[in-house]
């Protein structure tokens, strides 16, 4: 249940659902972006929702859409994309790779690598493969240091920690680095005392259950977590590939203004009903730009 008396206390956001085209639609906003979150279409995938994009067109596709995310984000902004590679004749096709190379040749760096790691996916069966359990969430930057509130994301320590550091001793006391020389080390003395950690880069979300007339719907919580790790209160959040409005819907529950763009009609008004039914209780504005005249 949303606690109204919360939600009326927070700084109204606005949020825009643009039908167009991201390259043309972004470009004249300026640089306000905090965030770009967004899943794109998959390679091949889904025809009769999207226009279909081959394995071997994608990277040059996709790179079309570099210069209005760069000319949108702010110089310490992040752009997050979530994807997965596709299999063709019984062996994955590595686009999203080649991809995310193409942006590093742009003028992306890769900052890191995240998993969603889906806790109830799909049944079914492959003749030389497992349920696809999954996907990539790559965060990538115009700098080497973007802006970044782990705080925001810290989860419980646990109740093992009592027992495990009441017994410190030898390497426990001091900074130990990894044996295979990783470049990581840990040094568990400087737990004591803390209730909350960092969590790992594996984000673990069941798949939503409803697709809300979008065959490709990830779970708010998805975008909730990158909202509050890479952006501020009141901060702008774009999506390029708005779909069914998820993350427009994280945002506004998180005091983030979100612009969403879909060249897909349907799905924009589909994004605008979702506002409305799933975030009424929330202090922000909507405006519909490009929607035709009824």
């Amino acid at each position: 249940m949303v606690n109204k008396s919360k939600s009326i206390k927070r700084t109204k956001v606005k949020c825009n659902i643009i039908f167009g085209d991201s390259r043309s639609v972004l470009p004249p906003l300026g640089q306000i972006a905090d965030l770009i979150i967004t899943s794109p279409p998959y390679a091949d995938a889904r025809k009769k929702h999207y226009d279909s994009i081959s394995p071997d067109e994608f990277v040059e596709w996709f790179s079309s859409f570099h210069n209005a995310f760069f000319h949108i984000l702010k110089p310490n902004g992040s752009l997050v994309i979530n994807i997965k590679d596709k299999v063709e004749n019984g062996v994955r096709n590595r686009y999203v790779w080649k991809t995310i190379e193409k942006l590093s040749e742009l003028g992306w760096f890769a900052i890191e690598d995240y998993i969603w790691y889906k806790t109830n996916p799909m049944p079914g069966y492959w003749p030389t493969r497992l349920r696809d359990g999954w996907e990539y969430c790559f965060h990538l930057a115009k700098t080497t240091k973007p802006y970044i509130n782990q705080n925001a994301v810290k989860i419980s320590l646990g109740d093992w920690a009592e027992s495990r550091l009441s017994k410190l001793n030898g390497k426990d006391l001091a900074r130990h680095n990894s044996e295979n020389n990783s470049g990581f080390g840990r040094d568990l003395s400087r737990w004591i005392g803390k209730k909350d950690v960092l969590p790992s880069n594996v984000i673990v979300l069941p798949l939503v259950g409803k697709n809300y007339n979008h065959p490709a719907v990830f779970p708010v919580g998805l975008p909730s977590f990158f909202i509050k790790l890479l952006s501020p209160n009141g901060g702008t959040i774009v999506d390029p590939f708005g779909g069914s409005g998820t993350t427009a819907i994280a945002a506004v529950r998180l005091g983030r203004n979100a612009i969403l763009v879909d060249n897909n009609l349907d799905y924009c008004f589909t994004s605008v009903k979702r506002l409305k039914d799933e975030s009424e209780n929330f202090n922000f504005t909507l405006e519909q730009i490009n929607f035709p005249k009824c």
